[in-house]
């Protein structure tokens, strides 16, 4: 098996039209992207079927999950289970690894 290394620190493309997703790895159902969000820019609401760890690798936002919202800055890892609805705005420039396990 070789080993994949992806230089996240290289990726620092940004969007004004809007979030810029980029997927990383697909492994089965599981994947990885990393976002890459304005200040001022969200992903849109959605529910997922799986469970999704996101970690802020860098930037300020909030993750908004049901009714509820947590902050996020550098270093957050925040765990959402399968079927919540979910969304993330960024309040400044933020870079966030999307995390899918089945």
């Amino acid at each position: 098996m070789a080993i994949r290394v992806i230089e996240t620190s290289a990726l620092q493309d940004f969007a004004p039209s809007g979030p810029l997703m980029m997927p990383l790895v697909e492994a089965g159902q599981g994947r990885v992207l990393l976002l890459n969000l304005e200040a001022g820019q969200s992903v849109a609401p959605c529910q997922m079927s799986v469970t999704v760890l996101y970690y802020v690798i860098a930037g300020r936002g909030q993750l908004h999950v049901g009714d509820g919202q947590s902050e996020l800055r550098d270093g957050s890892l925040a765990v959402v289970p399968a079927g919540v609805v979910r969304s993330i705005s960024a309040r400044q420039r933020m870079r966030v690894l999307a995390v899918q396990i089945p």
